[in-house]
């Protein structure tokens, strides 16, 4: 669909997905809803901000800032330009000029069957009609065909460690399994932590898990369309695969076709947002949001204000890698109806005794699932609590050629690491033949976690910015 014309997957409106956020929401919010709290609540913090305005965040100013060329010339972001400046917005600076997409919210939450509102409705109707004066491709069958899917128990991906503890993420085409991969390589290592060798070690160790567990990532794709998918899934997460990577895994790095995967040419997800929660009642939540990239497809609905997503992007096009660098995977290929491969990576980690646990997730792109599993690294192996966790330094290494991120051009296999990763650590890796540079806030991860003497602590990245912080309750 994309082949020579690529840059379409991921500006305008041929790279827009049907959004199945509200979907998600409002079909979670009737299966395991309290009852005890109206949907129009939920709704309402945010359509009082988008009444009285809110201030613009460090991070949004960024992303608007490096894609203001773009927006002046798209009449359907005009909302994003502050009327008074005729720029786009600064940090600090209150938007008050999302109307439209004030009363699209106020609709939905005054209505008593909000998905037959936007995918079935007059909502519907309008923003189908935008689509066909752009040149888009999605219709309102395309709505209407638009399920959530709510996955039994046997189609969670769980993965047992050591010691009663475990992991559930969904299965995929979400990158959760990846995660857990990384984690069930290296449950069955044994470190001393009081021993620089040994903890120089494990971070090599963590490095070879995630080649390995990136390189099956390339077998998975929608379980609809990819027959063994969740088979794949379960099977990288297993203690047996766990047990064979380990035996491959040496004190050295090897060619990249060591560690596998199904690429079908040499290797060559920044719009998200995610939210860990923990409750008095001992309920945790783990739930990654995305439009893909920054300000997604770059476009929006003049008709509701939806700021579109470039999903599209996600999936694989046959001869070019997507955003973040993965190389194409037939397994990903664009067909009608097909969710496409994320790196969205929500993780629930807990204690089989029922005390202790963690929620955990990411933005990021590909480097979501080596964040959230470095979090959970250093939380499980390292004892850190869920600041020290959070807040330490990062590495990355998907087994790929290039990455399109502007800091990241490198020779095959870079490791990319934080700057403020201990040196005396980098050196060791260095020696032992891994690539590395250094790069800025690799991925940003949220995560709550509960102790044993039922303390809830959570820790919001401060890579996001200053805006980032916890929530109380």
């Amino acid at each position: 669909m994309y082949k020579d014309r690529w840059n379409d997957s991921r500006i305008g409106w041929r790279a827009i997905a049907v959004p199945g956020e509200l979907h998600g929401l409002r079909t979670e919010f009737e299966k395991f809803g309290s009852g005890k709290v109206e949907w129009r609540h939920l709704l309402k913090p945010t359509i009082d901000l988008l009444a009285e305005g809110y201030p613009t965040s460090h991070a949004l100013a960024k992303a608007l800032n490096q894609n203001e060329a773009q927006i002046r010339q798209e009449p359907t972001m005009k909302n994003y330009i502050n009327p008074d400046t005729g720029r786009v917005f600064q940090p600090g600076e209150q938007i008050k000029t999302r109307k439209n997409f004030l009363e699209t919210m106020r609709i939905l939450a005054n209505s008593t069957d909000p998905i037959k509102d936007f995918y079935d409705g007059k909502l519907t109707e309008m923003m189908v009609k935008e689509f066909k004066a752009n040149g888009g491709i999605i219709d309102i069958q395309d709505f209407k065909n638009y399920k959530s899917i709510v996955h039994s128990s046997e189609n969670v991906i769980y993965t047992k460690l050591k010691n009663g503890r475990g992991v559930c993420g969904p299965p995929p085409p979400s990158g959760s399994a990846v995660a857990q991969a990384i984690l069930n390589i290296m449950d069955g290592f044994e470190y001393n932590m009081k021993s620089f060798n040994d903890i120089a070690t494990l971070y090599h160790h963590f490095l070879e898990s995630s080649k390995f567990s990136y390189a099956a990532r390339s077998w998975l794709g929608d379980p609809a369309f990819v027959n063994n998918a969740t088979n794949i899934a379960k099977n990288i997460t297993s203690k047996e695969w766990a047990d064979w990577v380990r035996s491959k895994i040496t004190d050295g790095v090897h060619p990249d076709a060591y560690y596998g995967g199904s690429f079908e040419a040499p290797p060559q997800d920044h719009g998200t947002t995610h939210v860990s929660i923990i409750d008095a009642q001992g309920n945790a939540v783990s739930v990654t949001s995305t439009i893909n990239l920054y300000l997604g497809a770059l476009v929006s609905s003049e008709s509701t204000g939806v700021l579109w997503n470039n999903e599209m992007d996600d999936f694989s096009t046959p001869g070019h890698p997507n955003f973040f660098g993965f190389p194409p995977s037939p397994a990903n290929f664009i067909r009608p109806g097909k969710r496409p491969m994320s790196s969205q990576s929500p993780l629930v980690i807990y204690n089989t005794n029922g005390q202790e646990l963690m929620a955990v997730g990411g933005a990021g792109g590909s480097t979501i699932i080596s964040g959230v599993a470095g979090v959970a690294l250093h939380a499980l192996w390292l004892k850190a609590d869920v600041k020290q966790a959070v807040d330490a330094p990062r590495m990355h290494n998907q087994l790929q050629v290039s990455f399109d991120f502007s800091e990241m051009n490198g020779p095959p296999n870079y490791t990319w690491y934080e700057p403020n990763f201990p040196k005396a650590y980098v050196k060791s890796l260095m020696d032992r033949g891994h690539l590395m540079k250094a790069v800025n806030n690799l991925t940003v991860v949220t995560a709550a976690e509960r102790l044993a003497d039922g303390q809830i602590y959570a820790n919001s990245d401060f890579r996001k910015g200053e805006e980032s912080a916890p929530a109380g309750y």
